[in-house]
């Protein structure tokens, strides 16, 4: 029979957990809502920007912060290159398969960006990061670590940011306009492939912060973004990509609870089925729904 410690501390594991998700949840929103390119290799910038950071720690002796800034810099020019080098002209010759065609070339280049990652780092594949705090917290009887409060600290004001240059400056009105319609924001003089670029590029930086705290806990290895690619399109497809970046948060605050009680039952490792079992549920009765809602109207027209 579990506890309420064992509650209390799982739930306290949900946050950190489900913080993270939704720093994902919110960057991948972001780009999808805007551009509507399923970027997988989200998660290439994931991986680019924890060994940035590892890199930098390891070879310039960067402190900690210092390197989450340098892995979120090199997390963001990786997604602008990525999409004005390679999405941008695929998508102009493909027309109506663009959405295809992209995900396919994005898939291709989260593997040759995997592979690359371990050809320069063959004899180190996992890489740790520098500067972490790991001084326990103690917290009535939950345990935590400095690391971890500082993750839920920093998510959620990325997070707030993002939600305040979306609803309060000029930037964000243009983002959501581009969002709205791409043809009408070209006549009020709004350059959707700017935009296109600037989400890319505040999308892609919050994946390098997320992915640097990633590697904090562990290692950064060739291979760690996949996952995490899979939890952001999970939460964002839940929370819906063009809700407030808050309403993305607190989704992935859900799952990474959700992930964390499986624990008082069942041991660690089906956290992450049970999380995608919820979504195939909620898919599930969701479809049954707007099924319904369709055929309400016929019924009642015959």
């Amino acid at each position: 029979m579990p506890s309420l410690h064992d509650f209390l501390q799982l739930t306290a594991n949900g946050l950190v957990t489900g913080s993270g998700y939704a720093l994902l949840g919110a960057g991948f929103a972001l780009i999808y809502s805007v551009t509507e390119r399923f970027h997988f290799a989200y998660g290439l910038s994931l991986t680019i920007g924890a060994y940035a950071a590892a890199r930098l720690g390891a070879e310039l002796d960067f402190s900690f912060w210092a390197a989450v800034a340098g892995g979120a810099l090199f997390a963001l020019v990786s997604g602008v290159l990525i999409e004005g080098l390679l999405y941008r002209p695929m998508a102009a010759r493909a027309g109506r398969s663009a959405l295809l065609t992209i995900f396919v070339a994005s898939l291709g280049l989260t593997i040759i960006g995997e592979n690359l990652i371990k050809l320069l780092w063959l004899e180190q594949a996992g890489q740790s990061i520098h500067g972490v705090t790991l001084k326990a917290v103690k917290l009535g009887s939950i345990h935590l670590t400095a690391l971890d409060l500082q993750e839920m600290a920093v998510a959620w004001i990325l997070i707030a940011l993002l939600a305040l240059v979306l609803s309060r400056s000029g930037l964000g009105r243009q983002i959501r306009a581009v969002r709205a319609s791409t043809q009408m924001s070209l006549t009020v003089g709004i350059s959707p492939p700017r935009i296109f670029l600037l989400v890319f590029a505040i999308g892609s930086a919050m994946a390098g912060v997320a992915g640097v705290f990633l590697a904090a806990q562990t290692s950064a290895t060739p291979s760690m973004g996949y996952e995490p690619t899979l939890l952001a399109f999970v939460v964002a497809f839940m929370a819906g990509v063009e809700r407030s970046p808050f309403v993305v948060g607190l989704v992935g605050i859900a799952l990474g609870l959700v992930a964390s009680w499986s624990g008082l039952w069942l041991s660690a490792q089906w956290s992450t089925p049970i999380v995608f079992g919820v979504v195939v549920l909620y898919a599930a009765v969701r479809s049954v729904e707007l099924r319904g809602r369709f055929r309400r109207p016929l019924a009642a027209a015959s």
